[in-house]
């Protein structure tokens, strides 16, 4: 039993152990990267490029890493026997573990690996890391992983500076004596060759240390110095860049730039400069990739993203250079402390806090008593206000965007019969009680966009609950709020039944007046219409005995009578058409719309009139539009105001002599939408003293006439959505013409 127990025990803690997650590390590759620096290690710019080069690898979780730094310090120690004791060493340490990848930092570093690298290192991957493609130098030897360079942009600095200091007139670029400080010469040699034509360049190249600052101190006027290196005086001694720079700075009589972020503070105003960081972090990039088994491009160049414009703020007011100058976007470093230039955004973050804050409870404090008052004004306003819709003699309601009504008058039920609350508890009851024909009309309402049309009238008709139409007239509005927000329909319902009975009683009236008007019309034709009867009417008695003798020869000549027979049935269809055209229009009928093709009324109505005793010597001209334009309307009230206007036409050429006497009517399309019809005589014009009342009741210069001709016609073009006016021709005689909407 205590053995199970135990076993048991065991097993548990077993599995306990498997359930703990194992160390991450543990899982993942190490590799070991060897990085070679030609100088001493403390120079600032590879202490940046080291910095970004670890970050990088430090955040990878595909590996660990093992970096091993060597700094050569070849400069200081130029002796064949250093470089084989050198790698005699390397030779010892290197060996065994075996490097998985070798940074070469700068040219030198590779071109020792190449000469002096023991066996163990020549079969790793080498990465080259140059500041500067130009800096390559001859063709590489040995074969490498891959080529990292940036930029050094002595252009864009030279450039920089020449702004800042628009009078200079020399520029003293400065080097040492060193491989790597004649390859920066070189280089800036072939670069500045494109602005030697705006100054005056000098080179202060493998000078001696006292000889150097001795000539930078005696500068003439107008001028600047360029700094790119110094690792090695003209006496052969070696020196640390930076520390040259700072010593040249102390007494240089000009203002200092270069191209490289370890020399800011060193003494340089600043410039367009490389960064060692960004640069380092680009190396870490590739080597990761040639670890994964990635081939990168054989030269990796940079994208510029590395350099920036930074600048010594001491340096700045030393030379009398403005901030407001320099290039946007631009880095000042060691500025002078100040309490508003360092929390400059905090000191305004507080007071703006302070600010609000004392502005909110002052704000709060106002609307807090301004809402009392508002408040009490709302109560009386809507006690007001509601006073006013309740008792106004109009049915007044409000409904909300989803239909809900929210206020809802009581006149609504002496308008339609059901009381406020039928209308609250069921909104749908409006259209229940419409009446079926203008159901449609309320449904285009209601689909019509609000926001689109913001005001809107229409008539409709309602039956009450004992059966019987009255009319209302429906006029909605939009109601927003001072953000623009929808928040339903302010609608009103005003009962026109009394009105809308008028307008029948009152249409009724004109239509029987039209047709008397028209009957007495006719019967003014009357002679001229029982001639254009009689005309057929003897044609077809004489072809009728015609055909008797015909028939009676012997043998009968049946030819002769069928065209007598054709000829009788031609002559009685044209007596029936003028019979038909009086009885249509002394015939009394409600008024209907129809499409009417106002060329074709105007030939009715002249084959009614062409004869008439009115137009007897008259010429007739009609100018009739080719695209045969059409109106919807009354086909007989149409020609009744055409018949009106020829008749008076010629009632007004009466005196004009017989030869002069000419009435043209045309038709003619205006534009897309509209149709004139004109009647122009050449009688003796309007009076001016008429003009204006050529369109009122009983009033005509006739002695036998009503006065009602051009009344009526006006009334019926005003009912067909139309004007109808009159003009005085320059060259005599009057123009009546009416212009109507076409039917499109």
């Amino acid at each position: 039993m205590r053995y199970t127990i135990k076993s048991i025990a065991i097993l548990i803690l077993g599995l306990f152990l498997l359930l703990i997650p194992r160390d991450a590390s543990a899982a993942v590759p190490t590799k070991r990267i060897l990085v070679l620096f030609p100088y001493e290690s403390n120079m600032p710019g590879f202490l940046n490029l080291d910095n970004g080069f670890r970050s990088v690898l430090s955040a990878s979780k595909d590996y660990q890493f093992e970096l091993y730094l060597e700094c050569m310090d070849l400069t200081r120690f130029p002796d064949e026997r250093y470089y084989e004791k050198l790698m005699d060493l390397y030779h010892e340490k290197y060996s065994n573990p075996k490097m998985d990848l070798i940074v070469a930092n700068l040219r030198p570093s590779l071109d020792f690996l190449e000469r002096y690298g023991p066996e163990s290192l020549r079969q790793v991957p080498v990465i080259l890391s140059e500041q500067d493609p130009r800096l390559l130098g001859a063709p590489l030897e040995v074969p490498v992983a891959a080529v990292v360079t940036d930029v050094l942009d002595v252009e864009g600095t030279l450039a920089l500076a020449m702004r800042l200091h628009p009078d200079v007139r020399n520029v003293f670029v400065v080097t040492g004596a060193s491989q790597f400080d004649r390859s920066l010469e070189g280089m800036a040699r072939e670069r500045f060759r494109n602005f030697e034509s705006r100054v005056e360049f000098h080179y202060l190249s493998g000078l001696p240390m006292e000889e150097l600052i001795q000539r930078a101190s005696q500068l003439p006027e107008h001028s600047l110095l360029f700094y790119m290196s110094v690792f090695k005086d003209g006496n052969g001694k070696a020196f640390k860049s930076p520390d040259v720079l700072a010593l040249i700075a102390e007494e240089a009589n000009a203002p200092i730039y270069s191209v490289a972020e370890s020399y800011i503070g060193s003494g340089i105003v600043g410039g367009h400069v490389l960064s060692h960081t960004a640069h380092g972090a680009r190396v870490a990039g590739v080597a990761l990739r040639i670890l994964r088994g990635e081939k990168p491009g054989h030269v990796e160049s940079s994208d510029g993203s590395g350099i920036q414009y930074v600048f010594d703020a001491r340096w700045l007011k030393r030379w009398g250079i403005s901030k407001e100058k320099l290039p946007p976007g631009s880095i000042v470093r060691y500025r002078e402390f100040s309490l508003w230039e360092t929390y400059r955004w905090q000191i305004l973050g507080i007071a703006a806090i302070l600010f609000i804050q004392a502005f909110l409870i002052s704000a709060l404090i106002v609307s807090l008593r301004k809402q009392r008052l508002a408040d009490r004004a709302l109560r009386e306003a809507e006690l007001k206000y509601r006073t006013v819709a309740d008792f106004t003699h109009d049915w007044e309601y409000w409904s909300a965007p989803d239909g809900r009504l929210l206020y809802n008058s009581p006149s609504c039920e002496r308008i339609t019969g059901y009381s406020s609350r039928h209308f609250m508890e069921d909104p749908s009851l409006f259209g229940r009680i419409l009446d079926p024909e203008d159901h449609a009309i309320w449904e285009e309402h209601v689909r019509a966009n609000p926001l689109e049309h913001p005001f809107r009238t229409i008539q409709l008709r309602i039956r009450t609950p004992d059966g019987s139409v009255r009319w209302i007239e429906h006029v909605c509005r939009l109601v927003t709020d001072e953000r623009g927000e929808f928040l339903g329909i302010r609608a009103s319902n005003r009962d026109i039944t009394d009105r809308k009975n008028a307008e029948l009683e009152a249409q009724q009236h004109r239509e029987a007046l039209a047709h008397v008007t028209r009957t007495v019309t006719i019967g003014e034709l009357a002679t001229s219409l029982a001639h254009e009867i009689n005309q057929p009417l003897t044609a077809i008695l004489c072809n009728a005995g015609a055909a008797q003798r015909f028939l009676s020869a012997n043998p009968p000549d049946l030819d002769e009578v069928r065209k007598i027979l054709s000829d009788i049935i031609q002559d009685d269809k044209r007596a029936s058409e003028v019979i038909q055209g009086i009885r249509n229009l002394v015939k009394k009928e409600p008024s209907r719309r129809e499409t009417v093709r106002l060329n074709e009324a105007v030939q009715e109505t002249l084959a009614l009139v062409r004869t008439a005793s009115p137009l007897e010597e008259t010429s007739l001209v009609t100018e009739l539009d080719s695209r045969q334009p059409a109106v919807l309307g009354d086909r007989i009230q149409l020609q009744q105001v055409l018949l009106n206007l020829v008749l008076n036409a010629a009632a007004a050429m009466k005196d004009t002599p017989q030869k002069s006497r000419q009435l043209v009517i045309t038709t003619v399309v205006q534009d897309s939408h509209s149709v004139m019809v004109s009647v122009r005589d050449s009688g003796t014009g309007i009076d001016k003293d008429f003009m204006d009342r050529l369109f009122e009741p009983f009033c005509t210069k006739k002695v036998d006439g009503l006065g009602m001709g051009l009344s009526i016609s006006r009334s019926i073009i005003k009912a067909h959505g139309g004007t109808i006016g009159a003009r005085n021709n320059p060259e005599g005689g009057a123009t009546f013409y009416f212009i109507l909407p076409m039917d499109i």
